[in-house]
């Protein structure tokens, strides 16, 4: 990614850790985390044995998603004990005793980790760049959201996870590659999440889960506990010269033998092997392919020459602020012999495609093809799908910087708040201005604390409901250096959204006899909108 990039991403998503350090602990809640006394080069959890990635292609290697859930959950876990912190801190050369610190990192088991696989991550690569503006005594936000996920990301939030590619989104979008196909992630991995298309190999997704069933296995409570083998044949037809048909291969299908997977035979008995098939077909022609997939018994299917109907042939893709997209793939209102028309349960109506359209509820989407040359444009075929809109709002961090001056002495708080996959929190950063730029620095004691609600999308017999969440609790640290921040954080593993203006925090720290802050002294806490 381009310096602009991540200093966009710097400023449009900051904050968040489950970082404790070896301050005294005044407050802690009893909903964190139970601390991992491990070493951090250990190879188990609580939750069963890390699997320890590779680096293929500048990302990490995982062999399963849950491999993935279980380095990231051990990282937060031993970032939250005091003697792995502090033996993570010697091994990368800090002096912990000292009055102030460097800014090398505010994870430094993160850190260990990915020097020790020779790996640089998106969580690094953005540590980076905030670390060289603030010893250079500029005011950039220094806090990383998401900084466990993130060291399992390289720089453009990618990971490889067994033949597939995920690829992350700051908006929660998810883009997974099948098949190990190196070439189509170069080519999508730098578009915007809006920019893409369902297609061959490629699955459009987002954190929602909106048909998660097809790819993985779920528990009751809807979070991934495998992988399923994706088999979800899709072929488009769309004009070609003479008055035939071009068939395009959309298919989502895990293969192990991806060289000889399609099989397509002619109404001749020729035959071609290949992603496509190699010439056009008559109106009224049949093609047959043969789809073998490597893990059993050959699938034979035959396309009709008029038209392919099913509801896997369109997608609908949820973006942010209500918007949902719906695209038929493959569709061109100049080339297609169909007319094509959606038909919304809101009682509104299309004819792009894509369209997309902002909802206020739930509801059906049905997509009709009417042929072109027949009187009347008759009715060919339609098919219906629901769409479901999330419970609230967008995930989403919030950070502010405070300014204080006691004694002639420059300061700087930096809060954070956040509703963000899967973990509601706080967190603050406490730096000292010098002639060599900003620097944690001794104090006598920080604190800060959650308010308010969020919402938490659950599964019920009669289907998902929205409730209504609690989110309160403290954590504060007695006086010291190390380490650099104080947060307090509730993990939840459901769908969670924010509801706006409804979470908030305070954030405070001792200095010179007095405490200051956001929620003290008049100043407001920080809102989440």
């Amino acid at each position: 990614a381009s310096l602009v990039s991540l200093l966009s991403l710097l400023f449009l998503a900051i904050g968040t850790t489950f970082f404790v350090g070896c301050k005294k602990e005044v407050v802690t809640s009893s909903t964190e985390l139970q601390n991992n006394s491990e070493s951090f080069f250990s190879t188990t959890t609580e939750r069963g044995k890390i699997v320890l990635p590779t680096v293929t292609h500048g990302m990490l290697h995982f062999d399963t998603y849950l491999d993935v859930s279980t380095f990231t959950r051990s990282l937060a876990e031993q970032e939250k004990d005091t003697a792995l912190l502090k033996k993570a801190y010697i091994t990368l050369g800090v002096d912990v005793n000292a009055e102030s610190m460097p800014n090398i990192t505010d994870f430094p088991i993160c850190l260990v980790t990915e020097n020790s696989l020779g790996f640089s991550s998106a969580r690094k690569t953005e540590e980076l760049v905030i670390n060289a503006n603030l010893n250079s005594g500029g005011n950039m936000k220094s806090l990383i959201d998401d900084p466990y996920r993130k060291t399992a990301l390289n720089s453009n939030w990618a990971v490889s996870v067994g033949s597939r590619i995920y690829k992350y989104y700051a908006n929660g979008g998810m883009a997974i590659v099948l098949n190990e196909d190196w070439a189509l992630y170069n080519a999508i991995k730098n578009l915007p999440f809006e920019n893409l298309r369902q297609s061959f190999n490629l699955i459009v997704t987002s954190d929602a889960k909106t048909e998660w069933d097809k790819y993985f296995k779920l528990n009751t409570d809807e979070n991934v506990i495998g992988e399923k083998k994706i088999y979800l044949p899709i072929f488009t037809p769309k004009s070609a010269p003479n008055g035939k048909l071009a068939v395009t291969n959309n298919s989502i299908v895990e293969t192990s033998n991806p060289a000889s997977t399609y099989t397509w035979i002619y109404s001749d008995n020729s035959t071609s092997i290949g992603k496509d098939p190699i010439k056009p077909i008559g109106a009224t022609e049949d093609l047959t392919v043969i789809i073998d997939n490597g893990t059993g018994p050959k699938d034979t299917l035959m396309i009709n020459g008029i038209l392919i109907c099913g509801t896997s042939n369109f997608t609908i893709t949820n973006l942010p602020s209500n918007q949902i997209r719906f695209e038929l793939p493959g569709y061109n209102v100049i080339t297609s012999p169909y007319v094509l028309k959606w038909v919304f349960s809101n009682g509104t109506t299309a004819n792009t495609n894509p369209v997309t359209k902002t909802f206020t509820s739930d509801g059906t989407v049905t997509c009709q093809l009417f042929r072109k040359q027949s009187e009347g444009g008759t009715l060919a075929c339609q098919f219906s799908k629901p769409y479901t809109l999330k419970c609230g709002e967008d995930k989403k961090t919030l950070t502010t910087q405070y300014f204080f001056y006691p004694s002639g002495q420059t300061w700087r708080l930096e809060c954070s708040i956040w509703v963000l996959n899967n973990e509601v929190g706080c967190r603050m950063k406490y730096l000292r201005k010098t002639s060599f730029g900003w620097f944690p620095w001794n104090n006598q004691g920080v604190q800060v604390d959650l308010s308010g609600i969020y919402k938490r999308e659950i599964n019920t017999p009669s289907g998902k409901s929205c409730v209504i969440a609690d989110a309160n609790g403290a954590h504060a640290l007695g006086s010291g250096t190390f380490p650099t921040s104080v947060s307090f954080t509730i993990p939840d593993p459901n769908n969670i959204f924010r509801v706006p203006n409804q979470l908030s925090s305070g954030n405070r720290i001792k200095v010179n006899g007095n405490w200051v802050g956001l929620g003290i002294n008049g100043i407001p806490r920080l809102v989440l909108n």
